[in-house]
């Protein structure tokens, strides 16, 4: 099994929870600063795990300034053993597990420096300031999100986003992004010539684009195997922009979607009726009755940029 979820070499893992439960942070960003070390010199990489001991945590991070490499870098994610009782994630639903409901003008989680990963983490950012539009924002390179649910983004501006993946060769696996008030998922590379990838990724019920690729870079955007439905109502697309230079058509395949805009993709679905698991309770897993995506996903298990063969839940995908 090639899991999604990555993990560092020789991991020093400290614990983050609510105060009064014997973990070693209540902040993120205390052991973000306490981490800003050269972690390929250290040969360690260094780990949060978080436990789900408050209904939420109104908090926030910003990764940056660690020297780091593919081997030696710096990991969010929960406590415990997905699909065992240990576990503090959630079951791929925003409904249970570890969760960030962050209130303040700020970004709820940035990622500037290469090759961290944030894992099964679900993050709720709800503000009534104007100066931040993104949830979560990837810019340093090599970066990780896997298992990521990304619920609500709103400000008073009425222009918070999701995600938006900018750092070369920055990655989003088995993701959500739903209820948003703008696009769920931007894939903007900063520069010409760069890549960034969502793999199995959903985006649904957002106000503007369920996926878009940002405007100026060749090539960019690389999705394969997302679903979008109910994004942006008649106004907006489920997949934004297909004629922008920005989406790497030649390697983009096997994406749905509930309007036509899928179709521009190689074997996109498009105009197509989901059946979710309950959608009304925010359970976005595709039923086994599906016939809009169930089944028609491409074998990613070795897939030459990211291998893996596991989904959300970290079940093994048939």
């Amino acid at each position: 099994m090639a899991t999604s979820r990555r993990t560092g070499t020789n991991e020093n893992i400290s614990t983050y929870g609510g105060v009064g439960q014997g973990r070693d942070y209540t902040v993120l960003n205390t052991w973000e600063n306490a981490t800003d070390i050269d972690l390929v010199t250290a040969t360690q990489s260094e780990v949060l795990e978080c436990y789900d001991d408050e209904t939420s945590f109104d908090d926030n991070v910003d990764i940056a300034n660690a020297t780091t490499s593919t081997d030696y870098f710096r990991i969010i994610r929960p406590a415990g053993t997905i699909g065992t009782g240990s576990w503090q994630g959630h079951d791929g639903t925003p409904n249970n597990g570890f969760y960030i409901l962050h209130t303040a003008d700020a970004l709820t989680i940035e990622i500037g420096e290469a090759n961290s990963s944030i894992q099964d983490l679900i993050i709720e950012w709800n503000t009534t300031a104007t100066t931040n539009r993104t949830s979560i924002l990837t810019t340093g390179g090599n970066n990780l999100l896997v298992g990521v649910i990304s619920k609500a983004s709103i400000n008073s501006s009425g222009d918070a986003r999701g995600f938006s993946i900018r750092g070369d060769s920055d990655k989003m696996i088995n993701c959500l992004s739903q209820d948003c008030d703008r696009y769920g998922v931007d894939l903007n590379a900063d520069n010409v010539s760069q890549k960034v990838y969502a793999y199995n990724c959903t985006s649904v019920n957002n106000g503007e684009e369920g996926f878009q690729a940002g405007s100026g870079t060749d090539d960019s955007a690389v999705a394969i195997n997302c679903i979008a439905d109910g994004n942006g109502g008649v106004t907006w697309d489920d997949f934004e922009n297909l004629g922008n230079a920005a989406w790497d058509l030649t390697n983009s395949k096997n994406n749905a979607s509930g309007d036509t805009s899928a179709s521009g993709f190689t074997n996109g679905r498009s105009s197509q009726t989901f059946t979710f698991v309950n959608s009304g309770n925010d359970d976005w897993h595709l039923s086994p009755s599906d016939a809009g995506a169930h089944t028609f996903g491409a074998d990613l298990s070795a897939d030459g940029v990211f291998a893996f063969d596991d989904d959300i839940d970290g079940d093994t995908r048939s």
